[in-house]
């Protein structure tokens, strides 16, 4: 576990658990908490990270959780992304974030799109200098673009309400599908499920939604194969079929 308060880093178990019994990190100040694999003893399970939040959110409510795996360069099939869902459940009320080791940005975007809200990442002048972390860091453009990317999925993310957008407008009024004649239906016919179906139709009629609703009216006009069923074609009261 890697625990960064006030720009420093402590990697000890012993010395976090020591400064937050302590009440050392009682402060406004953002803690973010990383959940990786610092050392074989000291994997931050899902109730280890239970407990160090029992613990510290009546000293510092101001404090994240980060998914974070140690290796340099982490591989793609290594980053469990989906421990962040797990922690979004078990720690709805903090920031659930993600550590990134890995080489390149996709990984840390596509945690946004997850629902991450804290990024961290190393930053580097040159990614051939000595070291396995300057490989798993960024550089200066690297990062610009990760930048850049997620604040596009932060737009694309959107609502979650499913409703037909201005921006479909144009699209809706050309290839908008309406009900139309499976076959001639003749006036005077009542209408049944069998001899309608749904169509990109002109000029647009009944909404495909309004199917079910058509079943049992009387067409007042003959309707040919194909043609749109309109609102004028159609008696207004429902006329139920004798069996």
């Amino acid at each position: 576990m890697t625990l960064k308060h006030r720009g420093r880093v402590h990697r000890d178990r012993e010395q976090i658990s020591a400064d937050l019994v302590l009440g050392k990190l009682e402060s406004q100040e953002g803690i973010s908490v990383d959940t990786q694999e610092a050392e074989a003893d000291c994997y931050l399970s899902s109730r280890l990270a239970w407990q160090v939040y029992q613990i510290m959110k009546p000293l510092n409510p101001n404090f994240c959780f980060l998914q974070c795996i140690s290796a340099y360069p982490l591989q793609p099939e290594d980053a469990n992304l989906r421990v962040i869902s797990e922690y979004q459940k078990l720690f709805p009320d903090i920031p659930i974030g993600y550590s990134g080791h890995e080489t390149g940005i996709a990984i840390s975007v596509a945690t946004v799109a997850l629902g991450a809200t804290v990024l961290e990442h190393h930053i580097t002048l040159d990614k051939t200098w000595k070291g396995s972390e300057n490989l798993a860091s960024l550089e200066p453009g690297e990062l610009a673009e990760l930048v850049r990317s997620v604040r596009l999925v932060e737009w694309a993310l959107g609502s979650p309400t499913k409703q037909l957008l201005p921006c479909e407008m144009a699209c809706n009024e050309k290839l908008g599908k309406s009900v139309v004649a499976q076959v001639k239906i003749p006036a005077g016919t009542i209408l049944t499920l069998d001899i309608l179906t749904v169509k990109v139709g002109e000029p647009k009629g009944y909404p495909p939604e309004d199917i079910f609703n058509l079943v049992g009216k009387m067409v007042l006009v003959t309707i040919e194969e194909d043609d749109t069923v309109l609102e004028e074609s159609v008696q207004s009261q429902s006329k139920k079929i004798k069996a």
